[in-house]
């Protein structure tokens, strides 16, 4: 389906607003068609050269002199009335676009909220915003101005060919010989100025990618003194999108002026002809104004849909971006017979699980593990050997690739994601927190908490003594990301998030590695607490958090190469085994 049906398609429910707008603009235009009227008849029996030598003989003069105060004021309240009307129209459009603007952004946002991790990890943040904004922006004018102006546009054409064939069909055919040089200009150039337009968006879109990239990467470009080289790797962004914009500027520039010379030959041979028949006395001057008057509102659609054109292009390649957007379909969704379910035990099973995020590099390989309801399962091993990959399919972020997970004996794919996550908490490696308050971020997964809970929370994650040095305690704002807190408090915080969601499943993702010693001492016991009575899931590279684990899973190239208790797998010297002697050589030589 071609964008513009997209379009009109998603446009189909305000259907109604669109057509006020189109009658009030029909209206307009009925009363544009007055003025040439007034005009002829003031010429043609007002001020015409047989009219002046009668009232300079004394004839006629009060009266003709009354129709013209009557066409002054024809003018005057036609030109009142069009001016209302014009108000009322413009306000309706700008109120239609604004709201298409809203409807559309409130739709690709909740969308992308339906979208699984992967896509996020496909596309830049940029980009991805780029979409949300800068295209929906774009495809304003084709949602208000553009459209109702392409429908009152052919209103008007079929008008005024209607009303120059019944003034003189031949000077009216002589003028509309030049219309198929406008379709043909039209065709022309339109495709060259598409494809520009959509060479734009996509630069603009991988600018805006770089520049958010870049932005969020401060620290790092600083240290490592490449702000002259980011610099120049952003204007040679830039002057590549200069140059396609002049590119689409030369195309559009290139359609107008034939638009505008086409328009002039029209002109000409109304004049030519029409003067030939004012000569000759087949038409009165009058008439030829009335009749060009109507040929420049005849004119006027077709320069406007070429000087419109560049804007519509770039509206329909925006309008491709984002249904490009709204037709993703997420990777991991909801089965349509899903089960919610309100209370879980926490028994858990892997069944010969494998997953690769490329189905050909499998990450993880026949991962055969159960866990029962409370137990505390660490994971540990080499960076890449599938810890977090493992607890990522657990939280359903993603899908087996082959074999199944199960929950108290539901298939996680029959489970409604609402009803699985609600039941999870995670604290990440990478701790991500939310501009505003320290107060706002700890309720984050619990909106409706108490103060008397948050506080409880902050308390048990070792948090609410620093917050209570802040300025203004739990109200501080800790900026974007938390960057007014330092490593450790904004772990802390996370804890306290995850502790006042009270889950049945808690992930727990290096929780502790932003922490000193003395804070993790006491975080260590904190979770100790939360944890009893959960199925707890722990990924750490500090072995000595996780020796009092039901079970520690060694991980080694996607495989469980094995499993058991801390004194167990010291006990077999294996790979465990091995992480555990060089972590304790590394803490004696500290």
């Amino acid at each position: 389906m071609s964008p513009f049906r997209r379009f009109l398609g998603y446009v189909r429910p305000y259907r109604w607003w669109v057509g006020q707008a189109v009658l009030l603009m029909a209206i307009l235009s009925g009363l544009g068609l007055v003025g040439p009227m007034l005009v002829r008849f003031l010429l043609d029996e007002v001020l015409s050269a047989e009219v002046r030598d009668k009232i300079a003989a004394g004839l006629m003069a009060d009266r003709r002199f009354a129709w013209l105060t009557w066409i002054v004021l024809g003018f005057i309240g036609v030109n009142l009335v069009r001016g209302g009307i014009s108000f009322l129209l413009n306000y309706r459009i700008l109120h239609l676009g604004q709201r298409i603007i809203f409807d559309l952004r409130y739709h690709l946002h909740r969308h992308l909220q339906k979208l699984s991790l992967a896509y996020y990890e496909r596309h830049q943040t940029g980009r991805i915003m780029s979409r949300v904004m800068y295209d929906v922006e774009a495809i304003q004018s084709l949602a208000t101005s553009t459209l109702v102006n392409l429908i009152t546009d052919s209103f008007t054409l079929v008008s005024i060919v209607v009303i120059v064939l019944v003034m003189n069909w031949k000077l009216a055919c002589l003028a509309l010989l030049v219309f198929p040089l406008y379709v043909l200009n039209f065709l022309i150039w339109r495709g060259r100025i598409r494809q520009a337009s959509r060479r734009i968006r996509e630069k603009v879109s991988r600018i805006s990618g770089v520049l958010q990239e870049k932005i969020a990467g401060a620290k790092v470009v600083k240290s490592f003194t490449r702000e002259r080289s980011e610099t120049l790797l952003f204007v040679r962004e830039l002057r590549e999108n200069y140059g396609l914009v002049l590119t689409q500027g030369r195309l559009s520039l290139a359609l107008y002026t034939i638009a505008s010379i086409l328009t002039g030959l029209g002109t000409a041979i109304v004049f030519w002809y029409g003067g030939r028949l004012v000569l000759f006395g087949q038409m009165t001057i009058g008439q030829l104004i009335q009749f060009n008057a109507y040929l420049g509102m005849l004119y006027s659609p077709a320069v406007r849909l070429v000087q419109v054109n560049d804007v519509i292009q770039r509206a329909l390649v925006a309008v491709e971006r984002v249904f490009e957007v709204l037709d993703t379909l997420p990777d991991v969704q909801d089965a349509p017979d899903a089960v919610v379910l309100s209370d879980i035990r926490g028994h858990i099973v892997f069944d010969g699980v494998s997953f690769g995020y490329d189905p050909n590099e499998l990450v993880l390989k026949n991962v055969n593990l159960e866990v029962q309801p409370g137990q505390m399962i660490a994971l540990v091993g080499p960076s890449g050997s599938g810890k977090t990959t493992l607890v990522n399919l657990l939280a359903r972020f993603y899908d087996p690739t082959y074999g199944t997970i199960y929950l108290d004996g539901h298939d996680l794919r029959q489970i409604k994601l609402q009803s699985l996550r609600r039941q999870i908490g995670i604290v990440l490696q990478e701790t991500y927190l939310f501009t505003g308050t320290i107060r706002d971020n700890i309720r984050y997964g619990k909106p409706e908490a108490t103060e008397e809970e948050i506080v409880r929370a902050a308390i048990a994650a070792n948090a609410h003594e620093f917050i209570m040095e802040l300025p203004d305690d739990y109200d501080t704002e800790i900026g974007e990301r938390g960057v007014k807190l330092s490593g450790g408090q904004r772990q802390r915080l996370a804890i306290a998030r995850a502790i006042l969601r009270n889950p049945r499943i808690l992930i727990l993702d290096e929780a502790t590695s932003s922490l000193d010693s003395t804070s993790e001492a006491l975080i260590q016991s904190a979770l100790e607490n939360l944890m009893r009575g959960r199925t707890s899931f722990v990924i750490a590279h500090r072995l000595s958090t996780i020796m009092k684990a039901d079970r520690i899973l060694v991980m080694e190239n996607g495989i469980i190469v094995d499993s058991g208790t801390h004194e167990e797998l010291l006990q077999r010297g294996g790979l465990y085994a091995k992480l555990y002697e060089m972590q304790f050589k590394r803490a004696k030589k500290d």
